[in-house]
Parts: C-alpha cells; sequence; structure tokens
C-alpha cells in the first residue's frame, strides 16, 4: 500500500466549439479579477525593473500597439480554430493556470516598467489612452501577455498552421518591447509561465465532455 495519497485531477468541463463563447466570457472575467485584483493586493510597493542592453536597442514605436492589442484576436481565434476539443481545452486551461500563477507573483513581487509619454491625438492616441487607462502598471514580470501568446500558438502549432503560430505570437513578443510596456525580464518570465501551465495543466486539470451533459440533464 502506498504511503502518500495523490491528489486527483480537478474535473472541469470541456472546452468545445458549442460552449466556447460562454467559457471565454467567464475566462476573460477571471483573467480581469486575478490581474487587476493581484495589483490592488500587492504585499509590497512595485519594484522598477531597468531596461537591460537587448531593450535599450529596441526602438519606441508607437504604432505597434495594434499588435501589442491583436493579442485579444489571437487568443479567442486560436481557441475557435482548434478541430480537437481536448487540445482546445487544455490550452484554455493552461491560459487560466498561467493567469492565475503570474497573479501570484504581481502579488508577493510587484514591479512595474516606466511607461512612455503616449500620443494623445487620433485612433492611435485613443488606443494608447485605452490601454493606460485599463492596464495595471505594476504587473510587469511576468509578462501575461507573452505568456498567453505563447500557448495560443502552442495550439496553432498542434492544428499545423505552423507560420501563424509563429510569426503571430513573436511579433506580439516584440511589441512588447517595442511599446514599452515590458523589458526582457518579462519576457523570459512570460515564457516560463508558459511552459509551467502547459505542464502542469494536464497534472491538475480533467476535462470531461460527459460533465456538460450531465449538468444540462441535471444528473
Amino acid at each position: 500500500m502506498s504511503g502518500g495519497r495523490t491528489l486527483s485531477p480537478l474535473e472541469l468541463p470541456a472546452v468545445t466549439r458549442a460552449n466556447l463563447v460562454p467559457c471565454l466570457v467567464v475566462g476573460y472575467l477571471l483573467f480581469c479579477l486575478l490581474y487587476l485584483g493581484s495589483a490592488a493586493a500587492a504585499l509590497r510597493a512595485p519594484w522598477a525593473l531597468e531596461p537591460t542592453a537587448i531593450d535599450l536597442m529596441v526602438p519606441f514605436v508607437a504604432a505597434s500597439i495594434w499588435v501589442y492589442l491583436s493579442q485579444f484576436l489571437l487568443l479567442p481565434w486560436a481557441l475557435a480554430s482548434a478541430r480537437d476539443d481536448a487540445a482546445r481545452s487544455r490550452v484554455f486551461y493552461a491560459m487560466l493556470l498561467a493567469t492565475g500563477l503570474s497573479a501570484l507573483v504581481f502579488v508577493l513581487l510587484p514591479t512595474y516598467v516606466a511607461r512612455p509619454a503616449a500620443p494623445a491625438e487620433g485612433l492611435l492616441g485613443l488606443a494608447w489612452q485605452a490601454l493606460y487607462l485599463a492596464d495595471s502598471p505594476n504587473n510587469a514580470c511576468p509578462s501575461l501577455h507573452v505568456a498567453l501568446a505563447a500557448l495560443a500558438g502552442a495550439l496553432l502549432w498542434q492544428r499545423r498552421q505552423r507560420l501563424i503560430a509563429v510569426v503571430w505570437p513573436a511579433c506580439i513578443v516584440v511589441s512588447t518591447l517595442t511599446t514599452r510596456q515590458h523589458v526582457t525580464w518579462d519576457i523570459a518570465g512570460g515564457l516560463l509561465v508558459a511552459v509551467l501551465a502547459w505542464t502542469l495543466t494536464p497534472r491538475l486539470i480533467s476535462c470531461d465532455r460527459t460533465l456538460l451533459t450531465d449538468r444540462a440533464t441535471g444528473r
């Protein structure tokens, strides 16, 4: 008889095309709660991250905010385009786990990057103002933008959309530097979080399509 007891994975509904929209809504609400809540619950004053030599070589490109914001198209599109419910479910819950892991870091060790002066006019200025209004300046490392883009890329790679799987997330990663929202250390942290979430999700979460049927029928 084994001397210890292993924890069983948490059973959650599979994320399918049929329930993707409500899953995305719930997922986004949880993201906002964890991301913004962690900034409010930080246990210490945020520590400023200084740019590395790599960051100093990367120019500030105000228009690259459109690439940065394309994250909000990449994530749902990757999930919607997946043909395999198991792969879709794994990445969806990995994204939530990545958010939770990052939120824990944001609470324990908040960091920030000095923000550049944003353009004030036109549609570009409106995009920057919206970003600064909605985003917390104190959740720099690890970069959730990088972590979630990497997980979306992993899902697209499984579907053999190899070019998009590499290029789009890579462009988003670069945009975190060209918009001065992150530094190189944040990127490294985001990639580490993505690997951890991808690895831990199947060990912590079990997805079952029958849960959807059982709950719909009241069983």
